[in-house]
């Protein structure tokens, strides 16, 4: 796993035994995490999967697909980050994988992180910049992908203001067992 943070980011969310500088590599038999400092992060999230990709490129360089999931998504699940792998394991031919909402405004469905991104795609995601991610992809002609409907909408909540706070810890207290 590669974690892709802002240089000023104290790591103090890691647990103490899983260290708390960038560049740290804290394995276990489960799994390794990797912490890498993207110093263009303040420049959008273009430039973070830019970052992780190459960083993750250096440590395996026959990389099959990345998972991108955005940490300010408090509630999604490895059970949603399973479903899409397993979607996209049965349908190889498929470039991403992402999640799928309706709009509430007009329904229409928007694709969104978590997403599976394959190789396929690599090229384009290395010229990533600003804040546009991979969602300007999906529904391009260039890449076929697909779009796996959320279970559960409320998962995605986005937290990017302080309103948005209130929203997911709301959220949270009202989903703890009464």
């Amino acid at each position: 796993m590669m974690v892709v943070v802002n240089p000023e980011d104290p790591l103090d969310w890691l647990r103490a035994d899983e260290g708390g500088a960038s560049g740290v590599v804290v394995s276990s038999k489960a799994s390794s995490i990797y912490v890498e400092a993207c110093t263009d992060a303040s420049h959008g999230m273009g430039h973070s999967i830019r970052h992780g990709l190459r960083a993750l490129m250096s440590i395996e360089a026959e990389l099959d697909a990345v998972v991108v999931a955005l940490a300010d998504q408090p509630f999604i699940t490895s059970c949603m980050i399973n479903e899409l792998i397993y979607y996209w394991l049965e349908k190889p031919q498929l470039d991403y994988v992402a999640t799928a909402v309706h709009d509430a405004r007009d329904g229409a469905v928007v694709l969104m992180p978590p997403a599976i991104l394959s190789s396929s795609m690599f090229e384009d995601l290395l010229q990533l910049e600003g804040e546009a991610g991979a969602r300007k992809w999906f529904g391009s002609p260039r890449f076929k992908g697909y779009g796996l409907l959320a279970v559960d909408g409320a998962a995605l909540i986005d937290v990017d203001t302080p309103e948005d706070y209130e929203h997911a810890k709301n959220h949270f207290l009202n989903s703890l067992p009464k």
